[in-house]
């Protein structure tokens, strides 16, 4: 009786230890983690980096901090790590106490195992029974892998914690009110809520662009001090000096002449974020002056042309886009329907980058142009992926620093997607070309909305004037050695 007295009391004094332990070592996050980011290289150009990016880069994955030390750390012997496999945060433990816990677990659990060992001894083998799971090597399995469950499951936690704070509610009702539906605000908050590994990423194509220049010009700076050492420079030095000083010269030079004709209107249009839209008909220019505002934006705003988007860029339209320089350009219907796809994805991460950044003007604004939008609209490989494009274009644009100039033929509510026409009437800047005999543009420009006057009244079928010189041919040769003459 004695016997079974101190048992019982021992027992309970492990029990209670193996409570407290266990409580003490329960957390949210039991384990140190480290977040890693899986972002292997396509070799088939911007296409298949998307495609790739899709299935691997944006998924959010987690190790073990003592594992990623140990195997994937940078100073690990193995050499997997490389460009593909990239450190985004470490989580440390949110219960700092887990290990005295632990301790005090373990204790209690061996004082409770041994007195049920006692116990066990004395009963007949009728009286307990291992469950079927328990007689297998399943059992042992399932015990194993306890802490990789935990570590999975925390992972998945994670995961929904990062969606809690997807879109602000502003932004959720204007997608409402373009149509956007549930699914596509869905697909925003995931791609948004990639959190750290955007601020990698996409703190983002503006930070990165900003380090490579950086990297450039640390890297020209070096090539001119190690020539001026070898006393080769300072000719080459003298030259790049005096093609800045020309440079600037030039743009300051059509930036007032720009301001000088017809109070301003042409500039105005050219130094504004709104979205930009021509409508003419065949031969009225539209295209060259296009072309013509991007290189004014290029040359005297250092705006970069990120997307040309046509499916005549290398064709009929060649002559406009070839003074460009663009960084992308997507002509055929399965590339332009990824590529507004891309767009869109792309302003969301520099918007979500420029939110992140103490300093947003950090982001770099950049150019998109899209030809005959009309079209698109209607062609079944491009039809969704337009019809998007241009409901996001009217919101995101300018959070996300991009100038969009696009063209289309006519200004029907048939020529955009259903349900915009308030949007767009607010929020984009139309103007219409014209031309006599279908095949000379006329120097006639008429301002149907979109811009204000000094006093913020909005100018309505104004008619307006380009001027002469006004074309993608003379403003490239302008800052290439053939000046314009301004008359206006």
């Amino acid at each position: 009786m004695k016997e079974s007295i101190a048992e019982l009391a021992l027992a309970g004094f492990f029990g209670v230890s193996a409570i407290i332990g266990f409580t003490a070592a329960q957390s949210k996050q039991p384990y140190d983690l480290t977040q890693i980011q899986f972002c292997p290289k396509s070799a088939n150009g911007i296409v298949g980096q998307v495609e790739l990016d899709k299935r691997f880069c944006y998924q959010p994955r987690y190790v073990l901090a003592e594992a990623w030390k140990q195997y994937g750390g940078y100073n690990s012997p193995i050499p997997y790590k490389g460009d593909a496999i990239q450190l985004v945060r470490e989580l440390p433990t949110d219960n700092p106490k887990q290990i005295m816990g632990g301790a005090i677990a373990i204790v209690g659990l061996w004082g409770v195992t041994g007195c049920l060992i006692v116990r066990t001894n004395r009963l007949k083998h009728k009286d307990y029974e291992l469950g079927e799971l328990e007689k297998t090597s399943g059992y042992i399995t399932w015990n194993a892998q306890k802490q990789r469950r935990s570590v999975k499951a925390h992972s998945t936690q994670l995961r929904t914690d990062q969606l809690k704070d997807g879109l602000s509610a502003l932004d959720v009702q204007e997608r409402q009110e373009l149509g956007l539906t549930d699914e596509d605000n869905e697909r925003a908050k995931a791609r948004i809520q990639l959190e750290d590994y955007l601020k990698a990423r996409a703190v983002n194509h503006s930070v990165m662009d900003k380090q490579i220049a950086e990297n450039l010009r640390d890297k020209a700076k070096a090539d001119q001090e190690r020539e001026k050492i070898e006393g080769k420079n300072k000719s080459a030095i003298t030259d790049d000096d005096n093609q800045q000083s020309v440079n600037q010269q030039r743009a300051n030079e059509l930036i007032e002449a720009l301001k000088a004709h017809e109070d301003c209107w042409l500039w105005k249009i050219i130094d504004n974020l709104t979205p930009l839209w021509l409508i003419g008909r065949q031969g009225s220019g539209k295209t060259y002056t296009s072309a013509a505002i991007a290189l004014v934006r290029k040359h005297c705003l250092g705006i970069p042309i990120y997307y040309l988007i046509d499916r005549h860029a290398t064709g009929d339209n060649q002559k406009a886009w070839q003074y460009l320089d663009t960084t992308n350009i997507a002509e055929s219907e399965e590339e332009i329907d990824t590529a507004l796809d891309t767009l869109c994805n792309h302003w969301l991460l520099r918007i979500k980058g420029k939110n992140d950044l103490e300093q947003p003007a950090l982001i770099t604004p950049e150019q998109v142009l899209i030809d005959e939008y009309t079209n698109l609209k209607g062609l079944d490989a491009t039809k969704d992926s337009a019809e998007k494009f241009y409901k996001m274009h009217l919101t995101d644009t300018r959070k996300a620093k991009s100038h969009v100039i696009g063209i289309t033929h006519n200004d029907t509510n048939a020529s955009y997607p259903e349900g915009t026409q308030a949007t767009r009437e607010a929020g984009t800047i139309l103007i219409q070309k014209f031309s006599a005999n279908g095949k000379t543009p006329l120097p006639r420009v008429k301002i149907v909305r979109g811009l204000l006057d000094d006093n913020g009244e909005e100018l309505k079928d104004a008619e307006r004037t380009l001027p002469k010189w006004f074309n993608p041919e003379d403003i490239y040769n302008h800052f290439n050695g053939k000046p314009i003459v301004f008359d206006n």
